[in-house]
């Protein structure tokens, strides 16, 4: 078996309800050349029949089934399994972006860094936010200069979880770094103070490419903050030694008071919440495509993919960079025609007016991107900074991305669609589908309750209906024989015989119900 690039472990609990989610995420990755390792860790639900079906249908898959031992244990034993040159870790409840394993190597290895740590997605029911450090880092960092970041917000999700990074796993192996078994909090945080005491270089990612989903009993969750600084003195020995180990002496004992800092820094995700700036409804916070099912493959549908996609591709340069889609986009053009700029091909480029235009081209210009110089009033021309040039390089990139799609199936028109389809809506079409079907079963779930409700409703009223009539027919009996010289009431000989000795009372009832 050729040594696949990547290694991507998931170990698995009791995950019925999301682990498909999470799996198919994997396998439409844009980038190929993985194994997924995936650990059942004594699910006692239907987890195990789940993953081997995806084991049976995709080669890449291989599935293990071991006694439950807790999620470092079956992280530890996914890491042995491992052959990849890079490890990437998800958990069963959460899921990626199609495009992140192929982002997080690409950055690892054009910028030969030995670990990744990228921004991601904050998902609290229908609610999604972005999450991320270290915005103004756009470059490689030492291993110092990461500590010293690390140590502004330590108990961050950010810097703690491994779901947002990837690491080399000659590192891992070399220095046999592992999960700590004995620990049931912060384990992973551990590993990764382990971790980069080993490596020399790590890249932030500024792109969101990992959904994480908020679930009860985590730390976050928890109100008891005494219990929270006991867990964390545990750990605190582990993290003052991580800077005993990056730091001299001198300035260890100058830093001390900020490790220290540690104890009272509670863990956090921020959570996303509907109120707060920056939060999203799910499904909005990327660019996606909505075509109904069924509607037949034509021009008019590729080029609304292929407008789409390339949106896409973009919009990861717009994130890294903190620029304006439109603003990419007018630097793609640049890129592609420098020189000289036609302000009018420029602006039918972008759809947007040529005092619009314009004003971009000089926030561009102040924002050190390129430099404009204007021959005329209406012909600029332009040329790419240093800074400019490293988007120019994220655009080749979008470029080459866009048409590797080709390179998946025939290049025939009547296959193209078929291929930006299926890379676009990889999670569009997911998204968009488990919504449409979440709305059917709630819709279902909904008159099953309303037929239900007038259901047991008539069943109550014939219930009290009955209930008058003996009361009625028990009152006239008792009446009867308490005046003695009165004739006994005679029971009803037939059903009609006892509806009309009740009807005054049943009509009386019914007017409660």
């Amino acid at each position: 078996m050729q040594q696949p690039n990547v290694s991507i472990i998931v170990p698995v609990y009791n995950a019925e309800k999301g682990i498909r989610r999470c799996v198919d995420s994997i396998l439409g990755q844009e980038y190929r050349d993985v194994e997924v390792l995936l650990v059942d860790d004594g699910s006692t639900d239907s987890s195990p029949a789940i993953l081997d079906a995806y084991a049976a249908a995709d080669p890449r898959v291989t599935v293990w089934h071991r006694r439950n031992s807790g999620v470092s244990a079956t992280r530890n034993f996914a890491l042995g399994q491992a052959h990849g040159r890079w490890i990437q870790f998800l958990d069963a409840d959460d899921w990626i972006t199609e495009d992140a394993t192929k982002l997080l190597v690409r950055a690892g290895e054009e910028n030969g860094a030995d670990m990744v740590i990228a921004d991601f997605y904050r998902v609290v029911g229908d609610d999604v936010a972005v999450k991320g450090q270290m915005a103004q880092r756009q470059t490689l960092m030492t291993r110092e200069e990461y500590a010293d970041e690390m140590m502004k917000s330590p108990a961050d999700f950010y810097y703690g979880v491994i779901w947002n990074k990837l690491y080399r796993r000659d590192i891992i192996e070399s220095y046999q770094v592992r999960m700590d078994e004995r620990l049931d909090w912060c384990e992973d945080f551990i590993f990764n103070l382990e971790y980069v005491l080993h490596a020399r270089t790590v890249f932030p990612l500024h792109s969101p490419i990992y959904y994480y989903v908020k679930t009860e009993g985590s730390l976050v969750s928890r109100n008891d903050v005494s219990d929270t600084v006991r867990m964390k003195r545990t750990v605190l020995q582990y993290y003052r030694d991580f800077y005993k180990d990056v730091f001299d002496e001198d300035e260890y004992k100058r830093r001390r008071a900020d490790v220290y800092r540690y104890l009272v820094s509670f863990a956090t995700d921020d959570a996303a919440i509907s109120v707060m700036p920056g939060t999203m409804k799910l499904g909005d916070e990327r660019v996606l495509a909505y075509v109904p099912d069924g509607m037949e493959a034509n021009p008019f549908l590729g080029t609304y993919y292929a407008v789409r996609i390339l949106e896409r591709y973009l919009d990861r340069v717009a994130e890294q960079t903190d620029l304006p889609l439109r603003q990419v986009r007018i630097l793609a053009y640049l890129h592609y025609g420098r020189g000289s700029v036609d302000m009018t091909a420029l602006s039918d480029f972008i759809g947007q007016p040529r005092p619009a235009t314009m004003l971009d081209l000089q926030r561009l210009d102040m924002g050190g991107w390129i430099d404009v110089t204007w021959i005329s009033a209406n012909e600029p021309s332009v040329e790419f900074t240093e800074k400019g040039r490293r988007v120019a390089f994220a655009i080749d990139h979008a470029r080459d991305d866009f048409q590797s799609l080709f390179a998946l199936d025939d290049t025939a028109w009547r296959h193209v669609y078929d291929v930006m389809a299926d890379a676009l809506g990889r999670t569009t079409k997911a998204l968009v589908r488990s919504t449409k079907d979440a709305e059917r079963q709630e819709e279902a779930e909904r008159k099953a309750a309303k037929r239900e409700a007038k259901q047991a409703a008539k069943i109550a009223k014939q219930e009290a209906k009955a209930a008058a009539k003996a009361a009625r027919l028990e009152a006239r009996q008792s009446a009867g024989q308490e005046e003695g010289s009165a004739e006994p009431m005679r029971e009803p000989t037939d059903a009609v015989d006892a509806v009309d000795a009740t009807d005054a009372t049943v009509r009386g009832t019914g007017a409660m119900l």
